[in-house]
């Protein structure tokens, strides 16, 4: 690894810090590459900090890339990848302003995965339904977590009606997407032995005490409204969309620009929902029951308002969130991804203004590592030209920066260059929460 990053001509840094057994702050740092269009990352180490602030957390960070990258790494920086809190991200004494010093055209990059967690978060805050639902999932999972008993009992009756017991699960958590992802789709389909045993509790005079009667009357009343299950299942479609481009924002060697187009066309699908529901809405929007339970009757007007509202808060939040990446440099990095290229080059100026953009932001870095910024736009037109003569359009060749560095690196090395050092700019820090979940295994 040393060797390489060595040799590399740029680099960016992913920080994020945990609690130990012994209640000491660690601080885990990954280092992601790029040469000739191939992404590389790789765990640089992990430090304890004496106090979780800003000045000690940089100086872990500076520390480790010192011993085990090289003392001039800061000369080969792009970006840094951090979570949003203000230790990290804060305008003048936060880590990421430390480390990046009087070189202004590193960027600060907080964790996309992590800024979809908030917008979620935001989006829903204020829904009645949502507060309904989340009362509910919570309700299941306090009475039978809490209760051997009634898990022992829950799990007979799943039996009894030959299906797989299904726990309810909690909603909260580190991750809001997953664990209330998890919470849903067990109560959708463990519904019938939910409602069968709820029904039994609420019924059952001799071997439950008044309070737990008096909840599973109340959940089954929930449960059984036609009004809240099919918000469930709205719900259900809705953080299915947010979970998979979640997981797309996590991928190792996912690029900003990768990211921004994964953010659109979820928040499309998303939006789509207010005129075509998903399918597991679809599956109970015109009927009175559920896997064969008869559900209490709904106002339409009043779900179709519910929906309206959740749908428009959640995308509102998303943009609000995400307003960075739609604009500026951000947004100019939209050209390290061959999705966001037209089929046929029929704009002969197409990325032109991204480039110039680009290069004048990152000019000091790049003259730094040698490349000669002035003949860029230049091998920006041959690069195209010669893609699209290839047959770029008609997919003639694999669409990878790997593919096009070993077909015109000879040609347009300056160029390509500043490709590589956009390929390093990381998503997200989901590689340092995958280092810390290894280490606790």
């Amino acid at each position: 690894m040393k060797t390489r990053l060595l040799d590399g001509k740029f680099m960016s840094v992913m920080s994020d810090g945990s609690l130990d057994s012994a209640v000491m702050e660690e601080e885990i740092v990954y280092v992601r590459s790029a040469s000739e269009g191939k992404v590389q990352v790789d765990f640089v180490g992990v430090k304890s900090v004496s106090k979780p602030d800003a000045a000690n957390i940089a100086e872990a960070v500076c520390g480790m890339l010192d011993s085990e990258v090289s003392t001039d790494w800061k000369k080969k920086l792009v970006a840094i990848t951090t979570d949003g809190a203000s230790v990290m991200t804060g305008v003048n004494n936060g880590v990421v302003t430390k480390l990046r010093g009087d070189r202004c055209y590193v960027l600060g990059i907080h964790c996309m995965a992590h800024k979809l967690e908030l917008s979620f978060s935001d989006g829903i805050r204020k829904n009645v339904m949502v507060r309904k639902v989340e009362d509910l999932l919570s309700g299941l999972y306090t009475l039978y977590h809490k209760s051997g008993v009634n898990r022992a009992s829950l799990k007979d009756h799943f039996r009894e009606l030959h299906l797989k017991p299904l726990m309810p699960t909690r909603i909260g958590g580190t991750r809001w997407l997953p664990h209330f992802f998890n919470a849903l789709d067990h109560f959708l389909r463990g519904y019938v032995g939910f409602v069968h045993h709820l029904e039994e509790k609420s019924q059952n005079t001799t071997n439950t005490n008044a309070v737990v009667r008096a909840k599973a009357k109340g959940f089954l009343n929930i449960a059984k409204d036609g009004g809240v299950l099919r918000f469930c299942c709205l719900l259900h479609d809705t953080i299915y969309q947010l979970s998979s481009l979640s997981k797309s924002l996590q991928r190792s060697v996912s690029t900003l620009a990768e990211a921004q187009s994964c953010l659109s066309s979820t928040q499309a699908a998303i939006q789509k929902y207010k005129s075509r529901p998903g399918p597991k809405l679809r599956s109970v929007l015109d009927t009175d029951t559920y896997e064969g339970v008869l559900l209490k009757p709904s106002d339409a007007g009043q779900h179709n308002k519910a929906k309206n509202e959740l749908i428009d808060s959640l995308c509102q939040c998303i943009t609000a969130r995400f307003s960075d990446v739609n604009s500026g440099v951000l947004h100019a990095m939209r050209l390290t991804s061959f999705q966001c290229w037209p089929e046929a080059d029929t704009s002969f100026d197409f990325g032109d203004e991204e480039i110039n953009k680009l290069t004048s932001h990152f000019r000091p870095l790049l003259l730094s590592a040698g490349v000669d910024v002035d003949l860029i736009p230049d091998q920006w037109t041959i690069l195209k030209a010669e893609l699209y003569t290839a047959g770029f359009s008609q997919g003639t060749f694999e669409k990878t920066w790997p593919t096009v560095n070993r077909m015109l690196r000879h040609r347009c090395p300056d160029v390509l260059y500043l490709f590589d050092a956009l390929l390093t700019i990381p998503a997200s820090t989901a590689d340092c929460e995958r280092g810390f979940s290894v280490m606790k295994q």
